[in-house]
């Protein structure tokens, strides 16, 4: 919506959140109550739940009335719930949604360090986010919809990270922008992991739907993801208990995507962000039965755990008052010509 189109809009409605805006709500029942959340819609083909309480993450998103992200058979639960044990802690609230951000001193594979157990991709996700708000711009032309919050990760005699984060939903296109400022306001060098969990689930998630990428390289994970190399951008159908796979995509120029594309349905997603922020993207092809999921996973070390980060140099350390700053957009499209500029762009590099 333009501004100058908002007065003309307000002759005939009487609430403008009937058409456009952002709602705070509290869950009621079973392990999600007192869970509070923003339900947006951009007045043309967007709706998401943003997670007030989980880190200003995005559960469910619908595009033209079509989920997008997957949803896992966990349901929405309330963080209180979280308990960091290796993996399982995690794995008990993991939701998905769209994106479950992990994260912020550590992230991936769960470890021990100097006798101190580490969990599975971290407390981001499971850590009420404050100083929280949801409202309608209208400063500028293109209206917008803007939340905002801050996430801590602090202890005593421990680091004090601090994540400001601020999501832009366009009125006027199917697209989403997330920037995030990353600070250490304690006084001792920080380390800095972090993992954007961008999950997609069916029906954009189907078989013969593709992945496009901008990297120069692809190394699969382990010995599954090894056999599914010459598959890694083809879904297929959920089976049994098949393992997931999943492959390091490497070498990207500095205007770096990833695209999920589902010709069936003629819709498509891509995330696009900078790869000096993030210059390693994970790809989790998940084709199990009632976990059927991929994820398209920007990250500033990978996921093989902190430890792994920093034997192979790409552990971000971040010094006292320091800030890092990461951004990225996420666009639906479902217009053949925006898609196949894409998947043209894809083609600039070798993998696809």
């Amino acid at each position: 919506m333009k501004r100058s189109q908002m007065q003309d809009t307000r002759r005939k409605v009487g609430d403008l959140g009937s058409v456009l805006g952002a709602e705070e709500i509290m869950l009621a029942d079973g392990a999600a109550r007192g869970l509070r959340c923003y339900e947006v819609k951009n007045g043309r083909g967007l709706s998401l739940r943003v997670l007030k309480d989980r880190g200003m993450d995005i559960a469910g998103l619908c595009y033209q009335g079509r989920q997008m992200a997957f949803l896992s058979k966990t349901g929405l639960r309330h963080p209180a719930f979280y308990r960091e044990e290796g993996a399982r802690g995690f794995l008990k609230q993991f939701h998905a949604g769209l994106l479950t951000t992990c994260g912020l001193s550590y992230a991936g594979a769960a470890f021990e360090e100097d006798g101190q157990g580490y969990g599975l991709h971290g407390p981001y996700n499971n850590t009420p986010s404050q100083q929280a708000a949801a409202f309608v711009d209208s400063q500028e032309e293109d209206v917008v919809i803007r939340l905002r919050g801050e996430v801590k990760q602090s202890q005593v005699f421990g680091e004090n990270l601090v994540l400001t984060r601020e999501i832009t939903v366009e009125t006027e296109a199917d697209r989403l922008h997330i920037k995030d400022s990353v600070e250490t306001q304690g006084f001792v060098d920080s380390p800095l992991m972090l993992v954007y969990h961008i999950n997609f689930g069916y029906p954009l998630l189907d078989a013969g739907a593709k992945v496009y990428t901008s990297a120069g390289s692809i190394t699969p994970r382990d010995e599954a993801a090894r056999g599914g190399l010459a598959r890694w951008n083809l879904m297929d159908e959920p089976e049994a208990d098949r393992p997931e796979e999943c492959f390091f995509h490497a070498n990207h120029p500095e205007s770096a995507f990833a695209m999920i594309y589902n010709e069936r349905l003629g819709m498509a997603c891509a995330i696009e962000y900078k790869a000096g922020q993030l210059p390693l993207l994970v790809e989790w092809k998940c084709m199990r039965e009632g976990d059927y999921a991929l994820g398209l996973e920007p990250t500033t070390s990978g996921v093989l755990g902190r430890p792994v980060a920093r034997t192979d140099g790409s552990l971000v350390t971040l010094k006292p008052g320091e800030q890092k700053r990461l951004d990225l957009t996420l666009t639906f499209m479902d217009k053949a010509a925006d898609i196949q500029a894409f998947i043209k762009r894809s083609g600039e590099n070798s993998t696809n």
